[in-house]
């Protein structure tokens, strides 16, 4: 949807969709990889911290 959207708003070859689609899901998909080893190396730290937020938010009242 990203690639259809630039395309026409740019007016760019259809030919570029495919390309815009294969960097976009690149970048998808490596951006997942990075959050993984970030989510791996830092968990600890991580789920504190979304502890703490979600004690501000407290449901049993």
């Amino acid at each position: 949807m990203i690639a259809l959207k630039l395309t026409t708003a740019y007016g760019l070859n259809e030919n570029m969709q495919f390309i815009i689609s294969a960097l976009v899901a690149s970048l998808t998909v490596g951006g997942k990889a990075i959050g993984k080893n970030i989510a791996q190396k830092y968990q600890n730290n991580i789920v504190g911290f979304v502890s703490k937020i979600v004690t501000i938010f407290d449901f049993k009242k």
